[in-house]
């Protein structure tokens, strides 16, 4: 408890804070590191399938840290 806050935890903390104030990431985003704290990233494919109109692009654009499109619009595949 209190790691971010020590001198080893700031550089990592600064990076998620803007003013202040914490930003928000999505599930697949990830806050811009310096090059020095820079940490494995782990690489990875969503396969979504469902019937129309279920969500599949709300829930896509949530993960993303996007706002759900306030509308429905038939997608593609």
């Amino acid at each position: 408890p209190g790691w971010l806050l020590s001198p080893a935890g700031r550089p990592y903390l600064d990076s998620i804070l803007h003013k202040n104030q914490r930003r928000v990431f999505g599930l697949l985003e990830r806050p811009a590191l310096p090059p020095a704290l820079a940490v494995p990233t782990v690489t990875y494919k969503l396969f979504l399938a469902g019937r129309s109109g279920v969500g599949k692009t709300a829930l896509v654009a949530w993960l993303g840290g996007t706002p759900a499109p306030p509308a429905h619009h038939e997608t593609l595949g």
